[in-house]
């Protein structure tokens, strides 16, 4: 079964929540943060978060656990890089900014894979993204090769024409 643990720290306190696919969340199979106790399932007080920030999910297509950014106009740092639309992948030892919120993908597991102790690998995963061609869809996904292959996650397009789009590292 498909499990990500989140870790983040808050006033010198530790914290953690596992997410997986059966847990009861605010919508169904999505982990939900922001500040909004209502529409989240993981709620922050600071007020550099959004009220709806962003949402974690799992992708059987793709084998692989997603972020997707909510609020354009404060986009989430996904390994220091600006998700600014559509959705990233995350992996084990992933670092999430949300505002002035730090969190790190502590634990990882998906279907096919055996849960590891071993210390979390760095992301290496690429800055570019893939913008799906399908005029009703236009989200944009990590540059992949699986991804290519199979199609756009959301609606099935090819990405054979899609548009590979920057996604923009944040300025020191």
């Amino acid at each position: 079964m498909e499990k990500l643990t989140l870790e983040w720290s808050l006033q010198n306190h530790p914290h953690h929540y596992t997410f997986h696919q059966a847990a009861t969340t605010k919508v169904a199979q999505k982990l939900r943060l922001g500040r909004d106790p209502a529409r989240c399932d993981i709620v922050f007080a600071d007020r550099s978060v959004s009220s709806l920030h962003v949402e974690l999910f799992f992708s059987a297509t793709l084998d692989a656990a997603l972020i997707q950014n909510l609020r354009p106009s404060n986009p989430p740092l996904i390994d220091g890089y600006q998700l600014t639309q559509g959705t990233a992948n995350l992996s084990q030892g992933s670092q999430i900014q949300l505002g002035r919120i730090q969190l790190q993908v502590s634990q990882l597991v998906l279907p096919g894979q055996t849960q590891t102790t071993s210390p979390p690998q760095p992301n290496t995963a690429s800055a570019y993204g893939l913008k799906c061609p399908n005029p009703s869809c236009g989200r944009v996904s990590r540059y992949d090769e699986q991804v290519l292959k199979q199609g756009c996650p959301w609606c099935g397009f090819s990405l054979a024409a899609a548009n590979t789009v920057m996604m923009a590292r944040p300025q020191s």
